[in-house]
């Protein structure tokens, strides 16, 4: 789905920025180009950078590797 119609980005694309490491608005702007333009489409990118967030907060700590022997 399209979030940010001025630069035809998508949901998918936006999210591939968060995964890869954008933080915030600006961050997703500059990896994708969403949200730079008009602004309409920043409510739904905070959204997602909210769910990742929330996602992330929620994923189990990987576990420590025992010191080895």
């Amino acid at each position: 789905m399209f979030v940010c119609h001025c630069r035809a980005v998508t949901d998918g694309e936006i999210r591939a920025a968060i995964t890869a490491g954008a933080c915030d608005l600006d961050e997703v702007g500059r990896r994708c180009g969403a949200g730079i333009t008009c602004g309409g489409c920043c409510p739904l990118i905070q959204e997602l950078l909210a769910e990742h967030a929330a996602a992330a907060a929620a994923a189990p700590e990987p576990a420590l590797a025992a010191p080895a022997r």
